[in-house]
């Protein structure tokens, strides 16, 4: 692994953000404002494709729609896609009760996501 996290980081963050731990690979952020906790990492995975990994939590319940939206587009940008991923029940870890996931490609070109677009045009708009 030779790319470490900083250089995919943004340059800048919210004041609210606390660094509590950091490695090359993988720095872990406290949100002092809304209480989330968010370890942000890079790796090549299975497909050789260099990933991006945000995990984000709470102490007591899940992080909600807007928790996930709201550190997508402070850590990823909003114009980056993320996935997040439900696997087979046999693949399933839990480590932490009160965590989700989201995945983005660093090595896909802008526009040529992994995943197919599976919006639907209904009467002139997209919808999922």
């Amino acid at each position: 692994m030779t790319a470490t996290i900083r250089s995919y980081m943004p340059l800048v963050l919210a004041a609210e953000w606390e660094v509590i731990a950091e490695e090359p690979e993988g720095v872990a952020l406290l949100s002092t404002t809304k209480g989330l906790k968010v370890i942000y990492s890079v790796d090549r995975e299975a497909d050789g494709q260099l990933w991006l990994h945000l995990s984000l939590s709470r102490q007591s319940r899940l992080p909600s729609w807007d928790d996930l939206r709201y550190v997508k587009d402070a850590f990823l940008g909003a114009d980056r896609v993320a996935y997040q991923v439900l696997p087979r029940a046999a693949e399933y870890v839990n480590l932490h009760p009160f965590v989700l996931h989201l995945w983005s490609c660093v090595d896909c070109e802008p526009g040529s996501d992994p995943l197919p677009d599976f919006r639907k045009d209904l009467g002139g708009r997209k919808v999922i």
